[in-house]
């Protein structure tokens, strides 16, 4: 039987005698080092003691860089189990003395420094523990600018937070190693989250001339129904018709925005209408959503390896996800020729799947970001074809957007894609109001929009109004559905309501 061997189980060997010994002789020439000074070789031992200094930080990140590739995401998710924290104090501990020669009291304060640095994020933990800080935005090591949910806009932070570029280097590495990641030279951007849902980007300075770059997202609690109309982001009937279109009529649609507008908040609350007898899967490349429906079922893109290899994007999951009898997909965001497979999904008995996309605009996303996405696809479409599968496959789009005034994030606008010229002539007229139908064109409708009148008191002030459009389909359904005539009223106000 084997003799267990706790060196071999971190992955570690004694090192050779020769090592030791060098270590050793390190060892002796600090003392005589330390002895020197007020000798008039006073500038030689401090740089001698410098460069002691630049050895016991690189041995420190070589020891942290260990315990993450051992111990991964449980450095974050146990932290507060204390048979954990026991285990890795030993195993820190060990790994020092493997590979440095520190006395006993001063071995325990650089053990006890690395073990913060481990279970938490070292020089971010302050603030990624603060509040009112929802994004924070390294330009480089040491410039900081963050964006305060009080204020709802960017602020330089005063405070200096890494001593050095290399300090933030090895921070994005730990970051990407307890993820399963790679960050360096070879693999130059790093986009995944830390295990309380915090996006993370972060670019290598091989390709960001000023330095090493990251980028926090910090993760906000999902909103309510009740906090999205506290916060007036969307006010009552205009919700009210959201959760019958999606729960009643089973509609389509996508959820369209700037960056940082509240997209993928809203798909989440979007996704809490769905009716719970439904099966439903779920397809992310950063895990943002957070459904309470009973059947459901999560994908997660993951990116190929250094050698371009094992990586499945989000058009493969979508492909794969067709293969899993799902009666509802929902995407987390469109970026690429995956557009069309979740077209097709809509288009193929998966009624109620919805998606992302970034566009300024309902409009603006149909002119330009879907043909664009269309264009990353592997295969080609004629504008044509492209229309007609966006015509018949989309039903409504939800414009969101972040206010710069007050940081606050509305819903805009609310439209019914009522189809192609080529395919709904009559319906488009009637709908639409106009006489000449262009054949290879998507008309839309607005149905709901909200127009900022002012500021007061720092916070924008609009109203939501009806434009007098019913989407006759959607009502058809809800009256069938058993929704009475007087509640359908409700939610096409007359009276603009001022949020």
């Amino acid at each position: 039987m084997g003799v267990f061997n706790r060196n071999r189980l971190l992955g570690l060997e004694q090192p050779p005698a020769s090592m030791l010994e060098d270590l050793r002789n390190a060892g002796r020439q600090t003392l005589r080092a330390k002895q020197m000074i007020g000798t008039s070789d006073t500038e030689n031992v401090r740089s001698f003691l410098d460069q002691e200094q630049i050895a016991l930080a690189e041995i420190e990140a070589n020891v942290k860089m260990q315990i993450v590739e051992k111990y991964g995401k449980r450095l974050w998710e146990d932290k507060d189990n204390s048979v954990f924290l026991e285990e890795l104090t030993r195993d820190i501990r060990l790994l020092l003395e493997m590979k440095a020669p520190i006395k006993n009291n001063h071995l325990e304060q650089v053990v006890q420094k690395l073990l913060h640095e481990l279970v938490g994020w070292g020089p971010l933990d302050q603030l990624l523990e603060d509040p009112d800080i929802t994004e924070i935005l390294f330009h480089r090591y040491d410039k900081l600018v963050v964006e305060r949910k009080s204020l709802g806009r960017l602020e330089e932070y005063p405070t200096k937070v890494f001593r050095d570029e290399d300090e933030l280097l090895r921070l994005i590495e730990q970051i990407a190693a307890s993820m399963g990641r790679e960050f360096n030279e070879t693999k130059a951007e790093l986009n995944t989250q830390l295990p309380d849902g915090s996006r993370i980007a972060a670019t290598h300075r091989s390709i960001s001339p000023d330095g090493h770059m990251l980028t926090i997202r910090k993760h906000r609690d999902l909103l309510t129904r009740t906090e999205y109309l506290q916060y007036g982001s969307i006010c009552e009937p205009v919700l009210q018709f959201l959760q019958w279109a999606v729960g009643l009529s089973r509609a389509s649609g996508i959820v369209s925005g700037g960056t940082g507008s509240g997209k993928t908040h809203l798909l989440n609350l979007i996704s809490t209408f769905i009716p719970e007898n439904l099966s439903v899967i779920t397809i992310e490349d950063v895990l943002e959503m957070k459904f309470q429906h009973p059947f459901v079922r999560r994908f997660l893109a993951k990116p190929a390896n250094h050698e371009g290899k094992g990586g499945y994007s989000i058009r493969d999951c979508v492909r794969l996800s067709l293969r899993k009898r799902p009666d509802v997909i929902i995407v987390g965001e469109t970026r690429g020729g995956e557009i069309i497979d979740i077209l097709w999904a809509m288009n193929t008995d998966h009624p109620g799947s919805w998606s992302t996309a970034h566009a300024n605009s309902p409009r603006a996303l149909i002119d330009s970001t879907l043909p664009i996405l269309f264009g990353k696809a592997d295969e080609s479409y004629s504008s044509s074809e492209r229309n007609l599968m966006i015509g018949s496959a989309i039903q409504l789009i939800v414009q969101v957007k972040r206010f710069e005034e007050d940081g606050s994030r509305k819903v805009v606008a609310i439209t019914e894609v009522i189809g192609t010229g080529e395919s709904h002539e009559e319906r488009i007229k009637r709908v639409c109001n106009v006489r000449q139908v262009i054949p290879n064109r998507v008309y839309l409708q607005d149905i709901y929009t909200y127009e900022p009148t002012g500021i007061v008191n720092g916070r924008i002030v609009g109203q939501y109004r009806w434009t007098g459009y019913k989407p006759e389909r959607m009502v058809r359904k809800w009256l069938a559905k058993g929704v009475q005539q007087e509640e359908i009223d409700r939610v096409f106000f007359t009276t603009p309501i001022v949020m």
